[in-house]
């Protein structure tokens, strides 16, 4: 699951992650990355732009490029996110003893702009619900970890990169959702109005909400199991109503200047 999500600005290029201690002065980096017994140090794109880090437990995406996986001694079980300097510091509870076992991942080593943290031991590769054509990232489930339903819809609603595709793998997974306990559905349903919310900067939670009942409707009223054809219908259905919303506001707001 998802523990943390956040843009980091790191002025001189050189994002920290591990014990909240810095780095000894001996520790520098070295090319892309650089690893220590408390630390690994990656090569982001500094004054060009924040960085967003996302931090996940036992299962998480596969994205980008693996560049270290390894063990890291931490003085309190709280594992940190910084930039060289400490300008912001982001600690997360791990509730872990000993050695942390973490692998990472970056879009461009020696450049990054994402990062993926994902703490666990090796494990398994698994390839996410999607839809025929529209595959989504591959993710791992690290040796231990189990990935439950409502990790598997987060996983898939982790970006908006390709908002057509995750929300209708996100409807074909929550049409899943057992009929007679509605609350689940709700719940599944809540992730989609989280996700929709930013979608564009117009995306009000009310719209969300919008969107939310619009799928919660359709799908009940869809066979099952859904299929492929079916839940990229609805999912075109919905967005083309939600931008179709946020049109309406905007012409409403520029009307009253």
């Amino acid at each position: 699951m998802q523990l943390g999500l956040m843009d980091v600005y790191s002025n001189h290029g050189v994002l920290v992650i591990g014990d909240k201690v810095g780095p000894d002065g001996d520790v520098t980096l070295q090319g892309a990355f650089t690893v220590s017994s408390s630390h690994v140090l990656l090569a982001t794109r500094g004054q060009a732009g924040l960085v967003r880090v996302c931090l996940w437990d036992g299962v998480g995406p596969r994205r980008g490029v693996e560049v270290a996986a390894t063990r890291l001694e931490l003085s309190d079980q709280h594992l940190s996110i910084f930039d060289i300097e400490r300008i912001g510091l982001h600690s997360f509870a791990t509730g872990r003893s000993g050695a942390i076992p973490i692998r990472v991942w970056v879009d461009d080593p020696g450049c990054a702009s994402r990062v993926d943290i994902l703490i666990g031991e090796d494990g398994d590769e698994r390839e996410l619900t999607s839809v025929a054509g529209r595959p989504l990232s591959s993710v791992t489930v690290s040796s231990g970890a189990e990935m439950e339903v409502a990790d598997e819809l987060g996983l898939i609603l982790s970006g908006h990169d390709s908002p057509l595709d995750r929300l209708a793998a996100a409807i074909k997974l929550i049409s899943t959702a057992p009929v007679a306990r509605p609350a689940i559905l709700d719940s599944r349903i809540d992730q989609v109005v989280e996700w929709s919310r930013w979608l564009n900067p117009q995306q009000s939670l009310a719209r969300s909400r919008e969107l939310g009942e619009f799928v919660r409707t359709e799908i009940v009223g869809l066979q099952k199991p859904v299929q492929d054809v079916e839940a990229i219908d609805l999912a075109e259905r919905a967005l083309q109503k939600s931008a179709s919303s946020d049109s309406s506001v905007a012409d409403q707001g520029g009307s009253q200047e």
